[in-house]
């Protein structure tokens, strides 16, 4: 009965990660506001192209207030912008996730290339743009790597969760197993057996199904090495718990 519970809430969290992409139209995500000098109500944006079966490329663009794109960054599987400080301290820059570069927009560098959007809605979509004009990048230091990764798990609880959930279910699955290698769990039995090796084959099915989990939402190695370290450790003490309510 738990083996076949644990395996439904593994479909379930299957079906929630890896749902298949649809075709769509571009589009603008993340927007904020930052302060400048020779321009007015100047955003920073997150503009997202179609991946179909993978995750949908995206780059930083800085849009005037009537709608004129201004700067372009290059196109990154994992990018989102952070902001700090208020007002005209307000600073705001992209940072993308896998190769941990931060883009900088640099106001000296930017130019009026052409009407990109109007009314919310995505006029044109600038492929033939060079890719890096309007932005400064360099490598992410080591504090604000701690810091980035830091505010994107306080900022995307409900992923880090299923993240978790996930990982935490993996590990109920393949700590019995290696219980069972080591000689601490129960006698072996053809029932054993055969419930050591559903365990293992789950194990293995979800390790695929999460490689394509990443490629439809890529996120960082320091991300992954969180989730799967803190899912290791809540199955470690739920199973502990459930000794002890057994012994």
């Amino acid at each position: 009965m738990r083996t076949s519970a644990l395996m439904f809430l593994l479909g379930v969290l299957a079906g929630f990660c890896c749902d298949p992409a649809l075709a769509h139209m571009p589009y603008f995500s993340q927007a904020e506001s930052i302060p400048t000098t020779g321009y007015e109500a100047v955003t920073l944006r997150l503009l997202h192209g179609d991946g179909i079966f993978l995750s949908d490329p995206a780059r930083a663009v800085v849009i005037s207030g009537d709608g004129r794109l201004l700067a372009t960054s290059p196109v990154s599987m994992s990018l989102r912008i952070i902001c700090e400080g208020t007002d005209l301290l307000r600073k705001c820059q992209a940072y993308d996730d896998l190769t941990r570069t931060v883009y900088q927009p640099d106001e000296r560098q930017w130019r009026d290339s052409g009407l990109i959007e109007r009314d919310g809605q995505l006029q044109n979509f600038p492929a033939e743009s060079p890719s890096d004009f309007g932005f400064v990048a360099r490598p992410a230091t080591l504090g604000e790597i701690v810091r980035f990764e830091v505010t994107g798990l306080m900022t995307s609880w409900t992923t880090t969760g299923a993240a978790l959930a996930w990982w935490t279910a993996f590990w109920l699955l393949l700590l019995p197993v290696a219980r069972f290698l080591a000689g601490r769990g129960k006698p072996s039995t053809i029932t054993t057996l055969v419930v050591m090796l559903l365990r293992t084959a789950g194990a293995l099915l979800m390790i695929p199904m999460t490689a394509y989990a990443w490629l439809m939402a890529p996120y960082s190695a320091l991300y992954l090495a969180f989730v799967v370290a803190f899912g290791a450790m809540a199955a470690h003490l739920m199973m502990g718990r459930r000794r002890q309510t057994t012994a």
